[in-house]
């Protein structure tokens, strides 16, 4: 079976569309916790670090300085430990919530409560197990394919896009671990190539136009709340901080569902072939 790219990418985005009001409801807790919490870690730390981390999303290129980089790197303060413990959390809310969005493409009839979606259970150490694993295999895939480039003087641009290319048919065929995860379904490494073998290269083009899409939308929207927030000042910068954190997570988050439902649809295709053709399937 050869997966429709196009096809796949508008049921993910009519999906997400038609059930935007659970989208909300699933998202509210991780939008909300995530946005304070980020704004008082940022809220606390030193202003040169603020300085140096502070970016706006536009496009403007973050600048470090010596002071920020030894505080970040070296320092051993409490500031320097919150903004650690914000990145675990914020690892955990994205499992959780990725997790509870492949069921709710995957396994409509389950009817989890929102509360239930935030309860951490064992397949969501599966879950976090199988982002590390695609890691593990992409690293060094990564570096050879690099290396191949270095060795390709003249070749260096070509040998590069293709070598890129590959990388990312590599990362979108290991991805189907995320959904399997999901279902609390193992998948070896053997029937990941199984399950995706002659959809790799359709695979990487569903993640990579997903992720134009998404990512033109948030940039725009991003851009408005950006240009809005000018007009909070007189709320101070807190709370202005504070709002601006809210619209933006809510639209990572909905690109965040996009690419899961995208993850999703592909999953459900692949796995109803793969059992009719009656190829083992793991017990």
């Amino acid at each position: 079976m050869k997966i429709e790219i196009f096809s796949t990418i508008n049921i993910a985005l009519k999906f997400c569309w038609n059930h935007r009001t659970q989208f909300y409801f699933l998202a509210l807790p991780a939008v909300i916790t995530l946005a304070i919490l980020s704004t008082l870690v940022m809220a606390f730390q030193p202003p040169e670090f603020q300085h140096a981390l502070g970016f706006k999303t536009s496009g403007q290129h973050i600048q470090f300085s010596k002071n920020s980089l030894g505080y970040l790197f070296i320092g051993s303060s409490w500031q320097g430990f919150s903004a650690f413990l914000l990145l675990i959390f914020t690892i955990c809310i994205f499992s959780l919530y990725s997790v509870a969005w492949h069921r709710f493409y995957l396994v409509p009839k389950e009817g989890v409560k929102i509360s239930d979606c935030y309860l951490w259970k064992n397949r969501h150490w599966k879950f976090l197990w199988s982002n590390l694993k695609i890691f593990l295999f992409i690293v060094p895939i990564g570096l050879i394919a690099f290396m191949v480039t270095l060795t390709s003087a003249i070749f260096a641009p070509l040998v590069g896009l293709i070598t890129i290319l590959f990388v990312i048919i590599c990362y979108a065929r290991f991805s189907m671990w995320l959904p399997a995860a999901a279902l609390d379904q193992k998948l070896s490494l053997r029937e990941v190539l199984l399950l995706t073998k002659g959809n790799g290269g359709r695979l990487a083009a569903i993640l990579i136009l997903t992720g134009l899409i998404t990512g033109i939308l948030d940039g725009m929207a991003t851009g408005l709340i950006e240009h809005a927030s000018n007009s909070l000042h007189v709320v101070g910068n807190l709370t202005q901080d504070l709002l601006t954190k809210l619209a933006i997570y809510f639209i990572m988050y909905a690109g965040i569902a996009v690419g899961v439902t995208a993850l999703s649809v592909s999953y459900q295709n692949l796995t109803t072939v793969y059992k009719i053709h009656r190829v083992e399937w793991p017990k």
